[in-house]
């Protein structure tokens, strides 16, 4: 029923070798494209810092006038043929040299790195004298000044082997710039969707039509090649109201590499416990989908073995009689092996179309320009990548990004097209054009997302901060911070279809990203043996290796130390997210990091650490450290705030931590410290406003008998992002002081705010809504009138900038909220919470037209004045979208029968 013939889909074959053969298409392209990441932005750093204030401290010292000249000139003039270099990477000779160029660079960038943290603990540390002697520092400068002799060394070697090599100087590439305009990375909404309206009705008519149905589940394999849009499809399929309406549950699981029954249970089930039984888990996706009809659709699955699927196919059998699964997949064989219908076979799309969504991310006002010159060049382009989306939206948002003219385009259409060998990955060797046009920091930033795993999402802040640890961003100005312009770089990336938006938020906001799996086949592809992946798969980890990332699904201590014993040189330790480990061996394997002594980035996520060792303070490079969820954690060591370089700290689902270390303030390179869901932390340290720099704050604790006030937040002018202040209820002797300080206002980049007063943990709610005896108007806490006027004192203090997006008010005792509401012109999300005091809303609600979500949860006396329709405080939410109103918060609903 569901069979569509298409010559397109030749390039499938069933057989598990031409499969294996797709899916690890990094391996098998590797001997077609040599590409080297381009150095002539690391060059440039290298050229800075020869000349920062750090070395000159230590000039005099060494008398290195004379090298550190030297080795500006030679880095200058390598600089200069590094264009040409690449250009020619395809020659062993040349790939080699600049191998070792890169080698040396980043050498050079830890030497110079070296200099800067000397300086800055020089500055920092106050009795320098006895700490950092005058012997001492001639000992350090004798060490450093050898090693620098042995940088300009290495540097005129290879400085010599360029003229043999016969490069010649190019002009500099131009510097990144982003043109602004409509994001084309969206292809879920049905009107970004081009040519699949056909193959949408045909599955859907299956969904809903087929009445002769008799067995409980029906299985529709949708089969193609990378890049065709098969996940797309199905994400049309699933939006659609009569599917939804039809369905009583839609569940969606990307399945990718590894067929895991209990991970695609647990998933659909909406949870990841990773200490949950098979049989747990189990009965918990049987109880869910029991006598429902389900639409499942597990998306890009690759194991052809039969019995996993017969396994989980036993599972889903309880669902009501019409329910249905979709499969993605690039492989014939698992249709076979899965479907119980024909399949559908996604073929190219046709010319016109394939124009239609050319022209639409091509071109400026998205449509067919009336030079008809250029048009022809476009449609000649438009043929050569075969009907393919990803490779038509890459191709034309890379042009449109260059701001390419006439010649240009012609030149693209002749020559780099010609490039590519029909006999080999073509679609590959089309993406790999947008690669090559990247300028020199993106590719490095590109390259860096080959460390996440397939499918993997990642925060778009989360990635820059990585960058930023990396050196990959360079400021060139004093007004934009690297976070901005991180975000430039992103958006380039992201407008040329290199990423592609995952998840959003109640504001409308894009929270996740992703990769298309064959982007990330290119990520792997570009990266050169700096970069290593240990997966399923055995690798090199030598002493070029500066990135790791170590995605091993049983972590040990054993197999860890055998990839470090080459690895003294490496930048990023990566662990992705949710891994299953072995406490005991983490312990052990967190004290042989301490060896790698030029890190940057440490990602430790979820691994049962219960303590960070001492020697922390040796990683004296260190930007990055991500401890995130590891629940057993209680302190850090002082030391830590010895780390005189570090950036970012991420310290969120600790839920066990419960303080922070007294110094912090020592920590001024600190930016960003994400401390959400750090549920026993019960004060802030004191100095904090010191760290005028940052950025990032999720969490500020206000403890009982703690000196710490809201003054320590006067001076965080620059905090972005979400702000969490609790523990409020402890400022009510000092409600005044609170009301006149404003310390809110004068933060214009934070999009996020909640404000908590009186909290009450989980279990103890839980208990109080399972007691026969629970009465809704009984609370276990009993505000007095005198406490809810001092909360609308504080509250009044506490108005953020007009720019907050949304905003949470939890256990406040007033009877009223503030006027100001009414000036948050951007507000989108609005939340209260637990106000049981609460009386009325503000009249200003009726002017916030950005307002698109109001929740009201736990507030007794706005129940019925907010009754739609017909309570008394209606007429001032009705013209909000989305109005939800609950006797309890949403996440304990599931504990009343």
């Amino acid at each position: 029923m569901l069979c569509i013939t298409s010559n397109f889909i030749s390039t499938l074959s069933s057989s598990s070798t031409t499969q294996n053969r797709q899916r690890n298409s990094t391996t098998a392209s590797a001997a077609s494209f040599l590409i080297i990441s381009k150095m002539d932005a690391f060059a440039g750093k290298i050229i800075e810092g020869i000349a920062s204030l750090a070395v000159e401290e230590f000039r005099f010292i060494w008398n290195l006038k004379a090298d550190q000249e030297r080795i500006k000139r030679i880095t200058t003039s390598i600089k200069a043929v590094i264009l040409d270099a690449e250009a020619k990477a395809t020659n062993n000779q040349i790939s080699n040299w600049l191998e070792e160029l890169k080698d040396v660079l980043y050498d050079a960038d830890d030497l110079l790195d070296d200099f800067s943290t000397e300086a800055l603990r020089s500055k920092t540390i106050k009795e320098v004298k006895t700490l950092f002697s005058w012997k001492n520092k001639m000992a350090y400068a004798h060490k450093m000044g050898r090693k620098m002799k042995g940088i300009r060394k290495r540097l005129d070697d290879i400085a010599n082997d360029r003229h043999v090599l016969q490069l010649r100087d190019c002009s500099i590439e131009p510097p990144v710039s982003y043109r602004g305009r409509r994001q084309t990375y969206s292809f879920v909404g049905e009107d970004e969707v081009f040519g699949r309206q056909k193959e949408k009705l045909l599955i859907k008519s299956y969904l809903l039509g087929n009445n002769s149905v008799t067995s409980n589940l029906s299985v529709i394999p949708i089969v193609g090649i990378g890049g065709l849009g098969k996940t797309t499809l199905a994400q049309l399929v699933c939006n659609d109201k009569a599917v939804r309406n039809y369905f009583k549950l839609i569940m969606w699981v990307c399945v990718s590499d590894e067929f895991d029954i209990r991970q695609i249970a647990q998933k659909m089930i909406g949870h990841n416990n990773k200490d949950c039984e098979v049989e747990e888990v189990q009965q918990e996706l049987r109880k869910k989908i029991e006598r429902k009809k389900y639409l499942l659709v597990l998306d890009d699955v690759w194991s052809e073995d039969r019995e996993l699927w017969l396994q989980l196919n036993s599972l889903l059998m309880e669902g009501a009689k019409g329910s249905m699964v979709i499969v993605t997949t690039r492989s014939q064989k698992v249709a076979k092996i899965m479907g119980t219908e024909p399949p559908l076979f996604l073929k190219g799309m046709d010319v016109e179309t394939s124009w239609k969504l050319f022209c639409r991310v091509a071109f400026d006002r998205e449509k067919e320009p009336n030079d008809l010159e250029l048009v022809a060049i476009g449609r000649d382009i438009v043929k050569k990548c075969s009907g393919v989306p990803l490779a038509i939206r890459t191709i034309g948002s890379l042009l449109y990004s260059r701001n390419l003219g006439r010649s240009d385009w012609i030149y693209f259409r002749d020559v780099e097209f010609s490039k590519i060998d029909p006999q080999k990955d073509e679609i590959f060797a089309i993406l790999k054009l947008s690669y090559d046009h990247l300028p020199s920091p993106l590719k490095n930033c590109f390259s860096y997302c080959s460390l996440f795993p397939k499918g993997f999402m990642f925060e778009k802040n989360t990635l820059i901060q990585l960058w930023v640890a990396e050196g990959f961003i360079r400021t060139t100005d004093d007004i934009r911070s690297a976070e901005d312009i991180g975000h430039e770089y992103f958006m380039n990336l992201l407008s040329m279809s290199l990423f592609e938006a995952a998840t959003t938020n109640d504001c409308g906001d894009v929270t996740a990203y992703k990769m298309h799996d064959l982007i990330h086949d290119l990520s792997l592809l570009v990266v050169g043996r700096e970069y290593a992946v240990v997966g399923e798969k055995e690798v090199n980890v030598g002493k070029k290796t500066r990135y790791l990332s170590y995605n091993i699904p049983l972590f040990s201590a054993a197999t860890l130390s055998s990839y470090l014993l080459n690895g003294d040189k490496l930048r990023t330790f990566h662990v992705p997210r949710q891994p299953i480990h072995s406490s005991r061996d983490l312990v052990f394997s967190f004290g042989s990091l301490i060896s790698l002594r030029c890190l940057r980035v440490l990602t430790l996520c979820a691994l049962d650490i219960t303590v960070v060792p001492k020697g922390i303070e040796e990683l004296k490079h260190l930007r990055y450290i991500d401890l995130q969820g590891n629940v057993n954690i209680q302190s850090l060591p002082s030391e830590i705030t010895s780390l005189y370089n570090l950036q970012t700290l991420k310290l969120s689902n600790c839920s066990n931590l419960k303080e922070l270390p007294a110094d912090i303030n020592k920590m001024m390179s600190l930016r960003h410290l994400e401390l959400d869901s750090c549920a026993s932390l019960t004060c802030m340290p004191p100095g904090l406003e010191q760290l005028t720099g940052l950025q990032t704050l999720t969490l500020f604790v206000l403890g009982h008998g703690s000196k710490l006030s809201l003054s320590e937040l006067n001076g965080l002018n620059n905090l972005r992002g979400k702000l969490k202040i609790k523990g409020l209820n402890s400022l009510r002797g000092i409600a005044a002081n609170v009301e006149s300080a404003k310390v809110l206002l004068q933060k214009p980049h934070l999009q996020e705010l909640e404000l908590q007063w009186q909290w009450q943990c989980e279990e103890e709610a839980i208990s109080l809504v399972k007691d026969p005896l629970f009465n809704r108007g009984f609370k276990t806490t009993i505000q007095q009138e005198e406490d809810g006027l001092k909360d609308e004192v504080i509250l009044e203090g506490l108005q953020p900038h007009q720019s907050i997006k949304r905003l949470v008010i939890n256990g406040f005792c007033g009877k009223k909220l503030p006027d100001w509401i009414g000036n948050l012109t951007e507000l989108a999300v609005l939340e209260i919470n637990n106000c049981d005091g609460l009386t009325s809303l503000p009249e200003g609600l009726r002017n916030l037209k950005s307002l698109q979500r109001l929740c009201i949860y736990s507030c007794s006396q706005l129940e019925e004045s907010c009754a739609r329709n017909h309570g008394d405080e209606w007429n001032k939410i009705s013209h909000i979208p989305k109005v939800l109103i609950l006797p309890l918060p949403p996440s304990l609903l599931k504990y009343i029968n």
